[in-house]
């Protein structure tokens, strides 16, 4: 995927130099989410590069392109052009530019680029995941209580969790935005895994997490449902159950703790 740098360069410098122009959209289901000019502008730089590299591949992407026939064709490309809108109307480092490059409704290729934070993940299938050039992979993992555990800051604050996080006991919560900064931070070892509770009306859809789980993979973690799903196999337009990533064993750690507390 290195030849889409130039336009992920340009992406880049479009985000931190401009301050974008904020509206609303509404989901089929109702549920209203932000949308902003830079979101609509990138994706549109992206499947421009997408398609000038690939003319018979087709499109899924999270704004103008989101019919998913389109991963029937044997090259589709699955953009987030900003995944964590919210986190980029308020200024934080807390989100990122998402490409996959699926073949055969499988994903082949990933990237994610975080232009606040300097950091441009790329991977290949079987081919290893790398950080700005240099490969990433997931050091051993500790026990969950001596873990640094990256979780939505909202979440983070519910008192209605206060009984998961009380179970969970990690070293560290690291309250971090968004779906791919959580990843991010685990590929580049500031967390050694995230978790995100289920919650009424929040999912991650495939733009958001094609490319992150594969990343995931390759660098020898995964991306996992709280029923112990791997969402790089079964790979659902939308999941709304919960998930956990990171390396296996501290992922099944996180899941066999989240059963207890059920029964508790």
């Amino acid at each position: 995927m290195e030849w889409l740098d130039p336009v992920l360069d340009r992406c880049r410098s479009e985000v931190l130099e401009h301050r974008p122009r904020s509206a609303t959209k509404t989901l089929d289901d109702g549920r209203v989410e932000p949308v902003t000019d830079l979101d609509l502008r990138i994706e549109g730089r992206l499947i421009t590069a997408a398609l000038k590299a690939y003319p018979s591949a087709d499109v899924l992407s999270e704004e103008t392109h989101s019919n998913p026939a389109a991963l029937a064709s044997e090259l589709c490309f699955v953009i987030d052009p900003i995944d964590g809108t919210k986190e980029l109307i308020a200024g934080t480092a807390d989100f990122a530019i998402s490409v996959a490059l699926f073949q055969h409704g499988r994903p082949v290729a990933g990237v994610l680029d975080l232009p606040f934070r300097g950091q441009r993940f790329m991977c290949a299938a079987d081919g290893g995941a790398r950080v700005n050039g240099t490969p990433v992979h997931l050091e051993e993992p500790p026990q969950l209580r001596a873990a640094k555990l990256a979780v939505s800051p909202t979440q983070r604050a519910d008192p209605t969790l206060a009984s998961v996080w009380n179970r969970l006991l990690p070293r560290v919560i690291a309250p971090v935005g968004a779906f791919t900064p959580k990843v991010a931070q685990i590929l580049c070892g500031e967390c050694h895994a995230a978790f995100y509770p289920p919650k009424p009306g929040k999912s991650i859809f495939l733009w958001d997490y094609a490319a992150a789980a594969l990343l995931l993979a390759e660098a020898g973690g995964m991306l996992m449902s709280l029923d112990g799903m791997s969402l790089l196999s079964t790979l659902p337009l939308e999941h709304s159950g919960g998930w956990v990533a990171g390396p296996a064993d501290l992922c099944r750690e996180i899941q066999s703790a989240m059963r207890e507390t059920e029964s508790a």
